[in-house]
């Protein structure tokens, strides 16, 4: 199953949902919403899990590299939210409790205002990522990782080497 990726602008947040995995699919359709809101002067970012099965380490990369380019920018945030215990474990185990918080699910399921609801729409275009993009998100995702956290390096070493 192709993940999917929704987007709403709500008050000074952009609420992100991603359904299915969190994977290097959808990681160059995520990094390019944030591109586009960043153009739009938002820069406040709720990254919704509750629908995610599974995360892979360039969908987490990606998260860093967000966090890491508002931190260098000094304005703006990510909360990541709806986390199952997994990958709550998988972020955790990564250090990216370090750059973001990272709200469990098993706290009780954080939901966009009522009204708001509606305003969620799918940007994921999977067909028309290109291979070379996909390179570019998975080089820059774990180059992310090792940056935040460097007892990352030894694991994504061979990944980097091979790019």
């Amino acid at each position: 199953m192709i993940p999917v990726v929704s987007l709403a602008c709500i008050d000074e947040n952009v609420w992100i949902r991603v359904v299915g995995r969190g994977s290097f699919q959808c990681s160059p359709c995520l990094k390019k919403i944030v591109q586009e809101q960043l153009e739009q002067g938002r820069y406040d970012y709720i990254i919704d899990l509750g629908g995610c099965e599974q995360l892979d380490s360039t969908f987490m990369g990606t998260l860093t590299g967000i966090a890491q380019r508002l931190k260098t920018r000094k304005k703006g945030s990510v909360r990541v939210i709806n986390v199952s215990e997994s990958n709550k474990q998988l972020m955790e185990n990564l250090g990216l409790d370090q750059l973001f918080p990272i709200r469990p699910i098993a706290e009780g399921k954080e939901l966009p205002p009522a009204a708001a609801e509606y305003a969620f729409s799918q940007v994921t275009e999977a067909a028309n990522i290109s291979k070379k993009s996909v390179e570019e998100t998975v080089r820059s995702a774990h180059e992310a990782l090792v940056t935040a956290n460097q007892a990352n390096a030894p694991k994504f070493q061979n990944l980097l080497e091979m790019m």
